[in-house]
């Protein structure tokens, strides 16, 4: 599934992969894993994609299945109430490594037990250092995963640009 690469961060680039798939986090019922990091010579673009099973199933529905509401001034529809707290990734005490939401998907799997969602995060700039602990929160206590990127010269050289 390569769903975010119809958005990517940079259109004069392919990239180079940073890292490759691992799980960020597995509590009962819920599961964080990384997709990928793909590095441009922008940032990084950070996939991960979280499944819920059971009761973590129904929570992470009824946190984006909130009803559209009706503007009584414009007539304009917006989103309504979120239920729950939503999944977040952020890196351990460090302001420049701070992964931005991008977008989000539902993803490709949604049945009555088990819900699948997409995330799409960039991390302004290419790190100057190998490591980036990732903390995934949802909807447990958060877990932190060290991940250990390439070499940053290494990296920079690797990005495949296009013509």
């Amino acid at each position: 599934m390569a769903w975010f690469m119809i958005d990517p961060s940079n259109e004069k680039e392919i990239g180079a992969i940073a890292h490759g798939p691992v799980l960020l986090a597995r509590v009962e019922g819920v599961t964080v894993g990384l997709r990928s990091i793909m590095a441009y010579s922008a940032g990084l673009e950070v996939a991960v994609t979280v499944v819920g099973s059971g009761i973590h199933a129904e929570a992470m529905r009824r946190q984006y299945t909130a009803p559209a509401v009706i503007d009584p001034e414009t007539g304009k529809r917006s989103h309504g109430q979120v239920h729950g707290r939503p999944m977040r990734l952020r890196a351990l005490e460090d302001s420049i490594l701070q992964p931005v939401p991008r977008s989000d998907n539902r993803g490709w799997y949604n049945s009555q037990d088990l819900y699948q969602r997409e995330y799409l995060y960039e991390v302004t700039g290419l790190p100057q250092t190998r490591n980036l602990p990732l903390i995934a929160e949802w909807p447990e206590e958060p877990v932190t995963t060290h991940l250990v990127l390439p070499d940053p010269s290494e990296l920079a050289a690797a990005i495949i640009p296009l013509p």
